[in-house]
């Protein structure tokens, strides 16, 4: 793709549009293009993160077996995988397997946390919308909690006769 294609195709995704073109056009420089086939392993569950990755064609498994959960979901064009692995050190959450001929940009952390030092604006909108998410999921988690709280069962008290 070409460098305006690559801003445009990246302004598609919220964690890239809050930070602007110019932190979005450092970013396509500098992403790599990675290509695999159908059933080639992208990573491994358990496995370090050391960054994101998106997908631009194609279609990706992410799978999970961890302590006795199984799941998985597709992940397709327009997918960033591994948001959290581009901020922070982290384990892989699920196996990354090819469903099909994929094309990935792939955006190591070192210099997506470059980018963000280069652009304090970038910086400051990403916490905003990350702040923004980790609010609405704190109050989703206020509305499901109690479907899941067992009653409290009062103590029985002996009578007076």
């Amino acid at each position: 793709m070409a460098l305006d294609d690559d801003i445009i195709f990246l302004s598609r995704i919220a964690t890239f549009r809050v930070l602007g073109r110019e932190a979005m056009r450092i970013l396509a420089i500098s992403a790599q293009s990675v290509e695999m086939l159908g059933g080639e392993q992208l990573f491994e569950e358990g496995e370090p993160a050391d960054g994101g990755y998106i997908v631009v064609s194609g279609a990706v498994e992410l799978k999970s077996v961890a302590e006795g959960r199984t799941g998985s979901t597709v992940a397709r064009s327009g997918t960033l995988i591994g948001e959290t692995a581009m901020i922070v050190d982290t384990m892989r959450p699920a196996t990354a397997t090819m469903l099909e001929r994929t094309t990935l940009l792939r955006i190591p952390r070192s210099v997506f946390l470059r980018t963000l030092e280069g652009e304090p604006g970038a910086a400051v909108s990403l916490r905003d919308m990350m702040q923004q998410r980790l609010k609405s999921t704190l109050d989703d988690l206020d509305i499901v909690t109690p479907l899941f709280v067992e009653p409290a069962c009062e103590e029985e008290t002996p009578r007076d006769n």
